[in-house]
């Protein structure tokens, strides 16, 4: 019998990437006066949510399941947590949000894009033709002013490139990349100074990249020149965190291993404990620790979440097992 190992590399990048995402989110929803986290913010929504796309990218094309069996998988997920999130803004927040399904709640865009992706990655052949299309597609389209955030589809269509690297890389790569950490290093110094310069001209709402670039801005070039940008600055910062991910066990693969189900919560936590005594953004100091309280509260919730699952399967063997032994 073959036992599978686990790729640990794998999961410390998605830890890394779901804290980024989960502080992102919260620090964004929050909006502390007493700190500028506009820049930082920036540089979070320039490679998360970019690298995660490219994680999912590279396990489709790992994956023993078909993608019927992929796309139905994240369709009764996407579905649920749409539910989930409907009544809880209905009952608990009072909103008057109506449940569609093309209108994502919050972060569950990603979702409803992995669903997109997963159809086409059986038409995805030639890789190469098809990332640098998805990129001339993906620039083109913010001047479309029909495309908005409804069904998620300029963000399908933005992060699509990343999707496409991800079903091209291979593990190997990885030692190439490491070769390169100094050029990669200057590389993202010059992309974080960049990033600086351009700070105050820039909305953190243009790195959501969900809608026509004229949304936001008169100009449609300002936006369109952030889009290249933000495709040049995610690949580069991207390399050096994927060079310098570890291979070995942390403390923090139980977190990577889980991220779904942490992505799929946190926007719920944030909403909530935000109006409990648990946070406080008043000093910059509560900020930090409200930002660990949130991350400890999620974790909890994973591990319960992941302990209920075992439990559950170890229920049903022990059921089917005593069925058998009684036939």
């Amino acid at each position: 019998m073959i036992i599978k190992t686990r790729d640990y590399y794998f999961d410390n990048l998605k830890a890394f990437l779901i804290i980024s995402v989960i502080i992102g989110n919260s620090l964004e929803h929050a909006q502390p006066s007493c700190l500028n986290t506009h820049y930082f913010l920036l540089v979070l929504y320039m490679f998360h949510m970019p690298l995660f796309t490219f994680v999912s990218g590279y396990f489709c094309t790992k994956s023993k399941r078909t993608t019927q069996e992929k796309v139905i998988k994240i369709f009764k997920i996407y579905l649920c947590v749409q539910i989930f999130y409907y009544l809880l803004n209905r009952f608990v927040f009072s909103s008057s949000l109506t449940l569609e399904f093309f209108t994502p709640q919050w972060t569950m865009w990603y979702l409803l894009s992995l669903i997109f992706w997963y159809i086409l990655s059986d038409y995805i052949k030639d890789k190469k033709k098809w990332l640098i299309l998805s990129l001339i597609v993906s620039l083109a389209i913010g001047f479309d002013d029909s495309v908005g955030s409804y069904a998620s589809v300029s963000r399908t269509f933005f992060f699509l490139p990343y999707f496409v690297v991800g079903m091209m890389f291979k593990k190997e790569y990885l030692e190439k990349l490491k070769k390169y950490r100094i050029h990669l290093l200057l590389s993202s110094i010059v992309v974080l100074f960049v990033l600086y310069l351009l700070k105050d001209q820039t909305m953190l709402e243009l790195l959501f990249e969900y809608t026509k670039y004229e949304f936001y801005y008169d100009n449609r070039l300002f936006p369109f020149f952030i889009r290249i940008f933000h495709y040049v600055g995610s690949f580069v910062l991207g390399g050096l965190i994927l060079s310098y991910t570890p291979s070995k066990v942390t403390k923090l693969h139980t977190i990577g291993q889980n991220s779904l189900i942490m992505y799929i919560f946190h926007g719920a936590v944030i909403k909530l404990i935000y109006i409990t005594p648990l946070v406080n953004y008043s000093t910059p100091f509560r900020v930090v620790l409200s930002e660990i309280t949130i991350l400890l509260v999620l974790f909890i919730i994973t591990l319960g979440s992941v302990k209920a699952k075992y439990l559950y399967k170890s229920r049903k063997i022990i059921d089917n097992s005593t069925f058998t032994q009684s036939s």
